[in-house]
């Protein structure tokens, strides 16, 4: 039998489309659940899987900025380096090297954005 030392949370941001198309910051978790998922091998914590249908790295120089854009499709953003300013109806977050965003507002004006450094991002999209 294995045991659960700790509680492992992975934190993400989404940014969706309100009703009125605004877009908005949420902070969300993923859950993880103990499963086999390599056997043999003993069970490990999974999270639910999300279908994927393209993959793709993206680097944004220093300086990029677009006042408002609606996201291109519905994707996961994974932001292995470097930082950017992101604003979402009247609330802006910096995101950088280590967060994750769901991008789910592909209606209305979007969101504006500053790359505040080189920066490389892996985008998965749903």
């Amino acid at each position: 039998m294995y045991a659960v030392l700790r509680r492992w949370t992975v934190r993400y941001m989404r940014l969706y489309s309100d009703a009125d198309g605004v877009s908005r910051f949420e902070d969300l978790e993923v859950e993880f659940a103990p499963r086999t998922f390599v056997p043999p091998a003993p069970p490990f914590d999974v999270s639910e899987p999300i279908g994927a249908s393209e993959y793709l790295m993206i680097r944004v120089p220093a300086g990029w900025s677009d006042a408002a854009h609606p996201a291109p499709a519905r994707q996961l953003m994974l932001f292995m380096a470097g930082s950017f300013e992101v604003t979402a109806g009247e609330e802006t977050r910096r995101i950088g090297a280590g967060d994750i965003v769901l991008l789910e507002n592909t209606r209305g004006p979007g969101h504006g954005t500053v790359a505040l450094e080189d920066t490389v991002i892996a985008v998965v999209r749903l």
